[in-house]
């Protein structure tokens, strides 16, 4: 660099008449001149690109493509998502969960629908399956067990230390509660399902409420509904498939908030922010 400053300025301040002197500081600041530019051009580039990349993602850019899809929809501002497990069920009618979001009530309407898209071929309740009738009296039996289990083990070393009759016979009694309820068909039931990976432990499939914005629980569904199996789709009023921007993601939202209730809410934000935008009449 100091190099170019001293060549620059002797260039500049050299005293000289020939031709060829006159020509090289010319050819050196028509360099330093055409450098400029390029890199000034350069700049103007990346800069555009940033501009047109953040306008494309923006907030108002995105509000705006909400309120021109409700212009024209039969259902502005209500959304309809169904849940179908593609193996076994061809028509979107026929889904297994329906999740309705009405913004205009400010709502989250669930819906189950054909459960037999997630049974056994012989009709009954796959252990595989994503809904399971009667999961919270299954999850309470384990609890059950569990409770009793705990006990007649504590009562198990207290009878060893100190040889009381009376913790001989709490223990006989919880002994025998223990067994009589292992051997019910439901305690069967829950042992077969939470022994299946987990399976009992996936029945924590939340939704975003509207009415209060916070997430809960959808009882009798599994996480397990998030296979590739089985498919989300938008729909209308007649089961026919919604393809636009705001469908597509509050199906990613939804299925992504499922399992994660931390999930950005942003399209929900969107939505409600275009509502009230264009209540007001207000260009975007």
């Amino acid at each position: 660099m100091e190099n170019f400053q001293c060549q620059l300025i002797n260039i500049i301040t050299h005293n000289s008449g020939t031709a060829s002197s006159g020509s090289g500081a010319f050819l050196l600041i028509y360099s330093v001149l055409y450098l400029c530019i390029i890199i000034m051009i350069g700049i103007f580039l990346y800069w555009d690109t940033i501009y047109k990349t953040a306008r494309r993602f923006s907030k108002c850019n995105n509000i705006s493509k909400i309120i021109d899809e409700n212009n024209y929809t039969e259902t502005p501002y209500v959304y309809t998502i169904v849940i179908v497990n593609t193996k076994k069920i061809n028509k979107l009618a026929d889904y297994i969960l329906k999740i309705t979001y009405d913004f205009n009530k400010m709502e989250t309407n669930i819906e189950y629908g054909n459960t037999k898209g997630s049974e056994s071929s012989d009709g009954s309740e796959s252990s595989d399956s994503v809904f399971v009738y009667r999961m919270n009296d299954y999850i309470t039996i384990l609890e059950d067990l569990k409770a009793l289990e705990k006990k007649k083990n504590e009562l198990n070393i207290l009878m060893k230390k100190t040889n009381k009759r009376s913790d001989l016979e709490e223990y006989n009694k919880i002994a025998l509660e223990y067994t009589r309820v292992m051997k019910t068909d439901e305690a069967k039931k829950a042992i077969e399902l939470n022994n299946n990976a987990g399976f009992i432990n996936s029945f924590n499939y939340k939704y975003l409420d509207l009415q209060n914005m916070k997430a809960d629980v959808i009882e009798n569904i599994s996480l397990r509904i998030n296979s590739n199996t089985y498919k989300y789709y938008a729909v209308d009023k007649n089961y026919n498939m919604i393809y636009s921007y705001t469908s597509s993601e509050l199906i990613n939202f939804t299925k992504n908030y499922s399992k994660n209730p931390n999930y950005p809410i942003t399209i929900i934000d969107h939505i409600i922010f275009s509502k009230i935008q264009q209540g007001k009449n207000i260009n975007i």
